[in-house]
């Protein structure tokens, strides 16, 4: 197995910040994008690497532990086969509204994959936070300020639940709590953590989508369609927090017109059974580089349209 730089991948600089990491992203996908390079190996496996690195890079935890790794990786390597073999899964990842089903390499799936959670739990914390001195002088009844640690969650694990594991620093020893986060949470909602007279909150913030964003319950996405599509009408696969849909695009329709998908925003709090709408917003692309025929045709639907009373 092989150390894989996704910094290197991307082409960014280790402290790039989550704009330049989705930025980086975007650009470099465009450029070997499955559909525009059809039956291109190499640009597949180039779509492969770039995707893999984000899945890790965009991810605050996974950023955590792969910035972890540094020059030792090899050690927590080592330390790993002691799990056994891992098998290499597909990875459903979403870009421009698709979605792709990807292996990815030995190295992800070692120390990010499904089965690497044994890994991190004996080698080391999910997220390693030393608590404030306040913490201390709380148990002691000096204090009674609230200690807020945060953490940030995809829309995904909104709209399913997740759950967080916090390391406490406690009179001289670690103590690793886990956090159940509840489906339909919020930017800045706080979540208790462990017994109540602790006064520890787990304060929420949303990552940034790469296909979506956010309004209350509310879901906003884009959708790029071709002129003669808005002319006539097309069936379209929009993407979802959970797969692909066919959405109907009636005839005559005009970019920046907006369509509601009820039912596939996010989940109450209270009630997760109840879900926001997805909005989606077209955007009409105009057919370029036309041939000759196509040129024609459209010079008749000129005049044609130009003959026609008002």
């Amino acid at each position: 197995m092989k150390y894989t730089d996704y910094y290197a991948s991307l082409g960014i600089e280790k402290g790039a910040n989550e704009k330049e990491v989705r930025q980086a992203y975007r650009r470099l996908a465009k450029d070997c994008h499955p559909d525009t390079h059809p039956g291109d190996s190499k640009a597949e496996e180039k779509f492969k690497q770039i995707t893999e690195a984000y899945e890790v890079l965009s991810d605050p935890e996974k950023r955590s532990r792969y910035d972890q790794l540094g020059a030792n990786w090899q050690d927590f390597s080592d330390f790993a086969e002691s799990f056994g073999a891992h098998q290499r899964n597909k990875h459903r990842v979403e870009y421009n509204s698709e979605l792709f089903d990807l292996p990815f390499s030995d190295f992800f799936e070692t120390f990010f994959g499904d089965q690497a959670g044994g890994i991190w739990d004996k080698h080391a914390p999910d997220l390693r936070q030393e608590a404030p001195s306040q913490f201390h002088a709380k148990n002691q009844n000096t204090a009674n300020s609230e200690i807020s640690y945060t953490a940030q969650v995809t829309l995904e694990e909104v709209l399913n639940g997740t759950k967080r594991r916090i390391q406490l620093h406690e009179d001289d020893d670690f103590k690793t709590l886990e956090v159940k986060i509840p489906p339909g949470v919020k930017e800045g909602s706080k979540v208790r953590i462990g017994n109540p007279e602790h006064n520890l909150f787990l304060e929420i913030h949303l990552r940034p989508h790469p296909l979506f964003s956010s309004e209350g319950l509310n879901l906003h996405g884009k959708l790029k369609i071709m002129d003669y599509e808005a002319m006539l009408g097309a069936s379209k696969p929009v993407g979802t927090l959970t797969g692909n849909i066919q959405m109907k695009i009636p005839p005559g329709s005009q970019s920046g017109q907006v369509f509601r998908v009820k039912g596939q925003g996010l989940p109450q709090l209270k009630n997760p059974e109840e879900r926001g709408d997805l909005m989606i917003t077209l955007e009409v692309k105009t057919s370029r580089n036309l041939g000759e025929e196509e040129r024609q045709l459209i010079e008749r639907f000129q005049v044609l349209r130009e003959a026609k009373p008002l």
